[in-house]
């Protein structure tokens, strides 16, 4: 059953009990799961969950203070074992739909895990869906793989032998105590595992100089696939992923998000994974033209907090340990991967096929759909976006 066929807009089919779908619309900020059957073609599965999705940046940004929804389409989420033990669908053990609100070219997420894919960083599959709930159309949503345990025997079987390390969302490796990694452990087999690597990590990164940097980071990752990740996420200017750090209410407590660590199983190596590339393309760059932000390679002259937005204060990427070295030291492998990859997949030529190819199979279907942004918005959003690309790849260019 081929779910991510890039040529192919599928049709989801969802029946809920009327009264369960009216629970979890009294408020979706609860993101709590509903029953649902489901309808896939001539595949028709029983017992999955369905709730929405999105916590602060797309789900708590489309109700005003009032508690009214004011986004036509909130995205959700489809799990097929909530009920049912170790039921799957494809393989599948859940499934996002994303309502690309922020992002009316509706091409963004499927450009950037491609590239990041592309470049050889493991990162979630992305094509385009319908999603049908009791008969009502809800419209055109970027369907995007799970990063879970799925995920991860898929892509790291063949490198440790199981796939099932610990995987680890939005945790940085800066703590040096077990209990921030046990509360990001998102997947294991076990119910209680050890999360002493990431502890041995973080130590290792925070003893680190601009001498020894290259030598630890070689030691606990693959350095080419961390070099491709910065290409990728730079070209597509993630200005929302880890060179995003945000200090809740101007308290020295930063944190950046929209990524996963996995953890290998039978070596002390550590992978970094992509995820939620809704705040990607943009130009200009939020955070960098409206807010002043220096850039993730530029040295700060100072690390005091920036007031941004809904109350948050960021910090200069740089002023991270981190990713402060990984500018320092490794700028020179950045520059050369970053050459490599707008020579490779990210010509001028092949964004603009992928473009062209995503704007014939989307037409009609946004043609159709009562909650997207219109065919004069859209056709606006993919010119935008077309202007932008080589706008992105020249900010970039060494």
């Amino acid at each position: 059953m081929e779910v991510f066929d890039p040529t192919v807009v599928r049709r989801f089919e969802l029946t809920v009990a009327q009264a369960d779908w009216d629970r979890i619309n009294v408020d979706p900020r609860t993101e709590e799961y509903a029953p649902a059957d489901l309808r896939y073609g001539d595949f028709e599965m029983a017992n999955i969950a369905v709730r929405y999705k999105g916590a602060v940046g797309s789900l708590a940004l489309c109700f005003n203070q009032q508690g009214q929804r004011i986004c036509p389409k909130l995205s959700m989420k489809l799990k097929f074992d909530e009920y049912v033990d170790r039921q799957r669908f494809a393989g599948l053990k859940r499934i996002n739909f994303h309502a690309m609100y922020r992002d009316p070219s509706h091409m963004k997420e499927r450009i950037g895990y491609g590239l990041f894919r592309a470049a050889g960083v493991p990162a979630p599959r992305s094509v385009h869906a319908r999603l049908i709930v009791n008969g009502m159309d809800l419209g055109l949503f970027a369907l995007v793989e799970e990063v879970d345990g799925e995920f991860v025997e898929d892509h790291f079987r063949d490198v440790d032998g199981t796939g099932e390390g610990n995987l680890y969302k939005e945790v940085w490796p800066m703590h040096t105590t077990d209990a921030p990694y046990r509360m990001a452990l998102d997947t294991n087999e076990e119910l209680n595992p050890p999360v002493d690597k990431m502890v041995r990590f973080a130590t290792a990164l925070n003893g680190a100089n601009a001498s020894t940097f290259r030598g630890v980071v070689s030691q606990w990752m693959d350095l080419p696939t961390l070099v491709s990740y910065l290409a990728v996420d730079r070209l597509i200017d993630h200005w929302d992923g880890i060179v995003a750090w945000y200090c809740p209410g101007g308290s020295g407590q930063c944190f950046n998000h929209n990524y996963f660590w996995y953890e290998q199983a039978n070596a002390d190596r550590v992978w970094l994974l992509p995820w939620d590339l809704d705040n990607t393309m943009m130009v200009p760059s939020p955070i960098r033209d409206g807010y002043g932000m220096p850039d993730w390679n530029a040295s700060p002259t100072d690390c005091a907090l920036r007031q941004i937005f809904l109350g948050f204060y960021g910090r200069p990427p740089a002023c991270d340990r981190f990713i402060g070295l990984m500018a320092q030291v490794l700028w020179s492998d950045y520059q050369a991967r970053t050459s490599e990859l707008l020579a490779g997949p990210a010509t001028m030529a092949a964004l603009e096929a992928e473009v062209a190819a995503m704007e014939a199979l989307l037409a009609p279907e946004v043609a159709t759909d009562m909650y997207g942004p219109g065919m004069s918005g859209w056709q606006q959003a993919v010119a935008d976006l077309r202007a932008d690309l080589p706008v992105l790849r020249a900010r970039v260019t060494p």
